[in-house]
Order: structure tokens, then sequence, then C-alpha cells
């Protein structure tokens, strides 16, 4: 790992001071594999053992990405539809009145992104798990409540996903689908991925189970153990931090090009980890702790797991599950493959957020200790021809004679609309002035490059008065070609300018106090943008903060926008 893993346990150690639980276990997880783990506490009163990674809790709600999954093996096997209305594989529901007389069908779909219009439900859906197929008929049968329109909200139920799990018991249970579902996870899913440590049914499990517990009266009390039945698909499954660990690697093994012997294709894992269904939009201030700084979170629902888009590290996947005598977290980043697993046995009392702040700390020392390259990870499959390109630009730039008769935008490199866009004349003359600032490229983009899209990278190139930012995007051709070139020359900044800018950083204002409170200012003074005419852009770096700098006849301070954050640490890694 490429960060000290010290950091990890003190998050946890302090969760388990606060005194929620008997017991707290995790682990560290990169790609499928367990590379640290510890635990507090014991998994009984009496007699005393510590948990380990194979100690076995209920992981409630984590569950719910188990049918999901067997929703979707289903779904490629042809035997559902995800866009099918749910009626069609539960009869009792036939009858069930629709929200308005437009309503659309509730559909599988609508049901595995939490869109189908029903109810949170929690707790009370905890306390249903042992209804049988034939009691949870008859619930349905009574129809049930339906506050929304299908389709048009996120609205955490568990309902929902018994449901899928009923589903799932009628499309493979024939004429016995009592407890088919559940049969058909193990089968399909926990026994070809080697997890036999996981099961529905308490009763199997064996002196590795950690009871549950709640306190009452100032006391800890165990709580006996529920046994299976129709709503364990949202929360039945028991499980340990070793299988847990090869279930979250199998989704973060979804996104590379190696084939595996998982049950459910990697299209469909990636599937799971999309985020379908939109829940709320975070924006985050913190001035201390493991993160300080400005972020911003959009986060949602994918089929049976949450889906954060985060501004600094891009996609988080995750679920959280509690119950009583219960709590539990996995979280993972996929483009890392590293992630976190965290499991309790006191109602409720997962290490929620240390499980997410340990993954995200991780991940980040993971992107940090790529070196250059970590600034282009979106690029994945096209990285090589993205560098190729690069590299001919930068030649192209810097021997091109703007004199000579030949056109800039030779096809074997540029594709056909280049000079359509800009004329070669335009070209040339953008060019001469360009090395009128400051000089030849001297080659090479030795900071790496950022990169937006797949087939783009943004790279600082030292010149020799300064710099050229070059800014490319290749065709989608089968054999890409460059689409768009674009090269500012930029100058270093006058004294003028710097004095300006430092006076205004020291100056007693509301904007510049709030920068200071997450550390003290550093002035990168190469500037981000000199166009002749308009002010000089400078950056400013306070802790993990961005701030915008211009400097013209007035002097203006402005925080940088969290979607701005990752173009802008490439920025203060190369202008440094």
């Amino acid at each position: 790992m490429s960060t000290d893993l010290s950091a990890v346990d003190e998050l946890f150690a302090k969760r388990f001071e606060e005194g929620l639980t008997p017991a707290l276990a995790y682990a560290v997880v990169r790609h499928g594999e367990i590379v640290h783990e510890g635990a507090f506490g014991t998994t009984r009163l009496d007699p005393e053992r510590r948990p380990d990674a194979d100690s076995v809790f209920r992981i409630a709600s984590m569950s719910k990405s188990f049918i999901a999954s067997a929703i979707l093996l289903l779904r490629d096997r042809g035997l559902v539809d995800l866009d099918e209305a749910v009626a069609q594989y539960l009869p009792e529901l036939v009858d069930q009145p629709p929200y308005s007389p437009d309503s659309p069908a509730v559909t599988l779909r609508l049901l595995l992104t939490m869109a189908g219009g029903l109810p949170s439900d929690n707790p009370w859906g905890d306390r249903q798990e042992s209804l049988s197929y034939d009691a949870f008929g008859t619930f349905l049968d009574g129809g049930f409540a339906v506050g929304r329109e299908p389709g048009t909200f996120f609205e955490y139920s568990n309902v929902g996903y018994a449901l899928l799990g009923r589903v799932v018991a009628n499309v493979t249970g024939a004429d016995a689908p009592e407890g088919a579902e559940r049969a058909f996870v193990e089968a399909e899913l926990l026994g070809p991925l080697g997890m036999t440590a996981t099961a529905y049914d308490v009763a199997t499990v064996g002196p590795a189970l950690v009871p549950g517990h709640v306190r009452r009266g100032g006391a800890w009390v165990e709580l006996p153990p529920t046994p299976p039945g129709a709503f364990s698909a949202m929360g039945g499954l028991h499980s340990t931090l070793r299988d847990l660990a090869t279930w979250v690697g199998g989704f973060t093994s979804a996104f590379d090009a190696k084939a595996d012997a998982h049950p459910l294709s990697k299209a469909s894992r990636r599937e799971l980890q999309q985020l379908q269904r939109i829940e709320a939009v975070t924006g985050t201030l913190s001035v201390d702790g493991p993160e300080p700084g400005v972020g911003a979170v959009a986060a949602g629902y994918g089929f049976g797991l949450m889906v954060d888009h985060d501004a600094r590290l891009g996609q988080i996947v995750h679920h959280s599950g509690g119950y009583p005598g219960y709590g539990s977290r996995m979280v993972w980043h996929p483009d890392t493959g590293v992630g976190v697993v965290t499991l309790s046995n006191a109602t409720y009392a997962g290490a929620y957020d240390q499980a997410m702040t340990a993954t995200r700390l991780l991940a980040r020392a993971e992107l940090d200790a790529g070196g250059p390259t970590r600034w282009s990870t979106v690029v994945r499959g096209l990285r090589p021809r993205v560098d190729a390109a690069l590299a001919a630009a930068i030649e192209r730039l810097r021997a091109f004679d703007p004199e000579g008769g030949e056109s800039f935008a030779d096809p074997r490199l540029f594709a056909d609309n280049v000079e359509l866009d800009v004329p070669d004349d335009e070209r040339r003359t953008q060019l001469g002035a360009a090395r009128d600032r400051v000089g030849l490229p001297l080659g090479g983009a030795p900071y790496g490059y950022w990169s937006r899209t797949m087939g783009h990278a943004f790279a600082v190139v030292p010149a020799e008065r300064g710099r050229y930012d070059v800014d490319l995007l290749l065709s989608p051709e089968a054999e890409p070609r460059i689409q768009s070139l674009r090269a500012v020359a930029v100058t270093d900044a006058t004294a003028d300018v710097l004095a300006a800018a430092r006076e205004a950083l020291a100056a007693d204002t509301p904007v510049a106090a709030a920068m200071r409170a997450f550390g003290d200012p550093e002035l990168i003074e190469a500037p981000l943008a000199d166009e002749p005419g308009r002010p000089t852009e400078l950056l400013v770096v306070a802790g993990p903060t961005y701030w915008k700098l211009l400097v013209g006849q007035d002097v203006t301070l402005t925080a940088h926008p969290t979607s701005e954050h990752d173009r802008l640490g490439y920025l203060t890694h190369a202008l440094r």
C-alpha cells in the first residue's frame, strides 16, 4: 500500500473507543485480497474472543448487492427483463392499484434503483425477515403503500428488495419457491466464488458466529439469531471480512481487461456499479481532520449499491448494513482497486464514516503514488495513442517552419477537420506569435499530462522564455489522429504583478481570511493565463484548496469550484 496504514488503525480505534459495540473488525482490501486487518473488543461477552477475518457477522443491507447480482444473472440468461412490470413475475401484484391513472408500471429496474415509489421502511423491514413465502404472499395480496410516482425519485425501500427476492424465487423455484432465492444466491454466486463462510441460515454458521448485541439498561444484551425468510433478500446474509474481500474484488476486477471466473459477467458487474438514480448532491467544507478542504459529491443508487461521484477522487462504490445487533459497511474505489470492509456486533453501530474516510485516504495515497501518470488515469485503453500523439504534436510545434511551404496539419498526424477548423495561414500566424512570446518548446511533457476525457491530454511544456500549455483531443477513428490542437504561450509573471498578488494575499479581507483558514497560502508564480489585454491569472494553493487571483487594474481573489480541482492539482505539480 502507498499510505501509512496506522492512520486507518487510528480511525477504527477511535470509533471503538466510543463504546458503541462489543466488537469491531475491519480489513483493507486491494483487488480482492486482504492487505491489512484489525479488530477490537470481543465476539462474545462470556467467554471472550477477539474477532478476526474469519469471524461471521450478519451483514444486513449489504445483502442487497447479492440479490441484485442474482437478478442480473437471470437477466443475462434471458429469464427476466429489467424493464418488464414486476407484476409479470409476481401474480399477487396484478391487482395492485397504480399511484395515478397514468403511472408507469413498477419494473425490476425501478425496484433495483430504489425508485419504485415505495416509502422508506427502516426499521420495520428488519422485523419481517422470517416471513414465510406464503405469509409474504398474504401481505402482498392486501396491497401496500405507494407514496410517489414510480420512476421519479430515490427512496430507500426494503420491501422493494424483498419483492426482487420473490422474483428470483418464482423464476428459479418452480413448484417449490420457499427459500429458492437464497438457494440460488448460494449455488450460483457464493459457491463459484468460494465464499464458503457466507450464508443466509444462521443455524449453518457454527462457532464462528459473532452474536448481535443491543445496549439495554446500561448493559450489553445478546440478541437471539433471526432465522431466514422472505425478507432475507434485503438483509439476511452473514459473512466474514475474508469472504467480503472476495466479493469486493469481483467488483473492482470488473474494470480491468483480464478474464476471470466470476459467475456474473464483467459488463453486468460494471452495470451494478453505475449511478442509476441520483439521491443528493452534497458540498463539504472542512478546516481540519483527515480531509481538510472543499469537496462535492453526487450520490445515488446503482443496482444494490450506493454510488458516489466525488470531485476529488472520482467514483466510489459502497453499501452499509444496519440490523438489530449489527452494523457493517463495504467501500471501494474502482480506479485504484482499494477498499475497506468493517463489521460490528451492535445495533446500527457500524464504523460507517470511518470505512469511507479510510478508503478515501487509501485511494488518494494510491493516486498520488502514481507519479505524472496519475493525472491521466481516465485515458485507460487509449493511453499509448495519447502518449504518442502528444509527443508528436510537441515535436511538430518545435520543428515546423512557419515560412516553409508544408501544411502544418500533416494528414498522417491530424484529422481532416483540423485545417477546416483553423486554416493553415491562421495557424502559421498563431504559431509565429507564440514563438515571439516564449520561443521554441524545449520538447516533451516532463510533468505528464491531465486528461478530461479518454482521448484528451493537457500538458505543460517548458519553452525558452516561458511555457506552452498544449491541449489536444484525438479523433474516434480506428487509428486515432489529432482532431484538435491548441498551444497557448504563457510568459513569466512580471515583478509588478507578483507584488500586487502578494499584497492581496496579505490583505485583511473576508475572502483572504477564509483562504488562510485552510493553511498558509502559496502563490504559484507561473501564471495560469496571461493573455495580452486581460488580467493575469495566478493560482494560489492554501492547504488542499485552490484559489484564483486575477491581477489587472483591480485585484480579485475567488475560490475555484471543485470541478476544477483535478486539473489544478496537475497544474500545481507542473508549475511549482
